[in-house]
C-alpha cells in the first residue's frame, strides 16, 4: 500500500493556497446560484474548500481522471483564415503519460480520493470514471479510502466507438467505480425495459407487463451495463475536447444520486459535460481543471446555457493575457441615467503556446495569428458596470464589428480565444 500511504502524505502535505472570486457570470438572476469553477490545482483547490467550509457539504462527486494511458490527447478547433477558409487544428488538451512511473500515478490519485472523502456529505457518492489501464489499480485504493463496504457498483459504459486491434477484442467499454462515504448513502435506481423469453406475455400473477413494436416486456432496475454512445463527430453537443463524455451519461449518474438542490462536484472538469448536467437538471456544481484550455471550454459552454457562476483563481495566479485593446466608437445618453455605448476591438495580438500545437499544423495557425488575429476571438464577455471583480453580463459570439450595451460608465471586457485563453481590457485604460 505504498501509493495510499504516500497519498495520504501528499494530502496532509496539500498547499494552502488561496484562491480568490475573478469573475462573476450572472446572466439570469433567479437561476441556480452557489456554482463555481476554479482553474488550478485540484489538490489545492479542494484543501481550500475544506478550509471554507465545504466539508461534508458534496453529495454527488464525479471524477474523469487520466486514466494512465502514457499519451498525449488533443481538442480539436476550428479557425477560419483571412480567405474564409476553415481549417481544423489540433492543440493539446492534457497529458496523461504520468513519465516518472505508476506509483506515482497512484500517489497523485490518492491524495485527490481522501481529500474527496472529507468534502462528501456522510449519505454521499463519487464516481469514479476509468479505463482497463488503471480501475484495478484504483479499486484497491478506493477500498482503502472508503471502505470494501461503501463499494456499491461497478458499472460498465458500452460504448460503439473506437478503434479495434488484430491482437485483442475490441475495447469497448469503460468501468466506473461506485463508492459510498458510509452506509447512509442514497441512490435512486431508474428502471429500464426487461423483455421476455419469445418476446411473449409471462402472463404472471401480479407482474405488470407491456408491449411494444418489439414485444413483450416487464421494468425491472436498471442493470450495471449501460449502453450509451459516445459523443458523435456531428453531434451538436461535441466540443473538440478530447474524451469528452455524453451528457446523456452524466445526466444519469447526476439523477440517480442526487435531488434538485444538491450539491455536485466535479475536479477533472474537462470541457464540462458534467457540470452542464448539473445545472440543466437544478443542482449546484463546483468545478476545477488544471488546463486553461478545458476551463476556457467549461466556460463557454455554461456562458451557453446562462449558468449562474463565479470564476475562482489561486491568488497569485493573474491568469488575464496581454494582448486585447477596445476602442469606444460612441457613447449616447439616455433618459434612464445610462448611456448607451458602442465599442469594438481595436487591436488583439493572440498568445499562442506553439509547442502545444502539432507541427504540421502550426504554420496555419501562425497565418492566421498573422493576417486575420481576431478570428481566434471565440466570444467577448461584457462587464458593463465593472468594480471589482469582473462580473459577466453579456456574451457576444465571435469578434463582431460593433458591440452595444447600457453602462453608467466604467466597463470592462474579457476576450476568449480559441484555445481558451482570455485577455482583459478595461475602459480605465483608455
Amino acid at each position: 500500500m505504498t501509493g495510499f500511504q504516500n497519498g495520504k502524505a501528499l494530502a496532509a502535505a496539500a498547499p494552502s493556497v488561496e484562491f480568490r472570486a475573478a469573475e462573476q457570470h450572472t446572466f439570469d438572476e433567479k437561476r441556480q446560484s452557489g456554482n463555481a469553477i476554479a482553474c488550478g490545482d485540484n489538490l489545492a483547490y479542494m484543501a481550500w474548500l475544506l478550509r471554507n467550509g465545504y466539508a461534508g457539504k458534496v453529495k454527488c462527486v464525479y471524477i474523469d481522471p487520466p486514466f494512465f494511458t502514457k499519451a498525449k490527447y488533443s481538442a480539436v478547433v476550428d479557425l477560419r483564415d483571412a480567405d474564409g477558409h476553415k481549417h481544423k487544428v489540433k492543440h493539446l488538451a492534457y497529458d496523461d503519460t504520468f513519465e516518472r512511473d505508476l506509483e506515482h500515478y497512484v500517489t497523485n490519485i490518492t491524495a485527490r480520493l481522501i481529500l474527496i472523502r472529507e468534502l462528501l456529505a456522510d449519505d454521499g457518492l463519487i464516481w469514479m470514471h476509468l479505463d482497463w489501464h488503471s480501475s484495478h489499480y484504483i479499486r484497491i485504493i478506493m477500498d482503502e479510502v472508503f471502505g470494501t463496504k461503501n463499494f456499491i457498483n461497478e458499472i460498465v459504459w458500452k460504448y460503439k466507438s473506437g478503434g479495434s486491434g488484430k491482437r485483442h477484442f475490441s475495447r469497448k467499454h469503460d468501468s466506473i467505480l461506485l463508492y459510498a462515504k458510509t452506509p447512509a448513502y442514497r441512490l435512486r435506481i431508474p428502471q429500464e425495459k426487461s423483455y421476455n423469453r419469445g418476446l411473449k406475455p409471462y402472463k404472471f400473477k401480479g407482474v405488470k407487463e407491456y408491449k411494444d413494436d418489439y414485444g413483450w416486456y416487464t421494468m425491472v432496475n436498471m442493470k450495471d451495463v449501460w449502453s450509451i454512445d459516445m459523443v458523435g463527430r456531428t453531434s451538436r453537443e461535441r466540443t473538440g475536447y478530447a474524451t469528452q463524455k455524453p451528457l446523456e451519461l452524466m445526466k444519469r449518474i447526476v439523477e440517480s444520486s442526487t435531488d434538485e438542490g444538491d450539491l455536485c462536484a466535479d475536479f477533472f472538469c474537462g470541457s464540462g459535460s458534467f457540470l452542464d448536467a448539473c445545472d440543466t437538471l437544478g443542482r449546484r456544481w463546483i468545478g476545477c481543471d488544471s488546463e486553461e484550455m478545458a476551463v476556457g471550454m467549461t466556460k463557454r459552454r455554461l456562458d451557453s446555457i446562462k449558468a449562474t457562476y463565479t470564476y475562482y483563481l489561486s491568488t497569485n495566479d493573474n491568469h488575464y493575457h496581454d494582448g486585447l485593446t477596445m476602442r469606444m466608437l460612441s457613447s449616447e445618453e439616455l433618459e434612464s441615467g445610462k448611456r448607451m455605448y458602442r465599442y469594438t476591438v481595436d487591436s488583439f495580438t493572440p498568445d499562442i503556446d506553439y509547442g502545444h500545437i502539432p507541427l504540421n499544423d502550426r504554420a496555419v495557425v501562425e497565418r492566421i495569428a498573422t493576417d486575420n488575429p481576431t478570428s481566434l476571438i471565440e466570444c467577448i464577455m461584457i462587464d458593463p458596470d465593472t468594480q471589482d471583480a469582473f462580473t459577466c453580463g453579456m456574451t457576444v459570439e465571435g469578434c463582431p464589428e460593433e458591440i452595444l450595451f447600457l453602462s453608467h460608465g466604467d466597463a470592462a471586457f474579457v476576450a476568449v480565444d480559441a484555445f481558451g485563453k482570455e485577455y482583459y481590457y478595461s475602459s480605465r485604460q483608455q
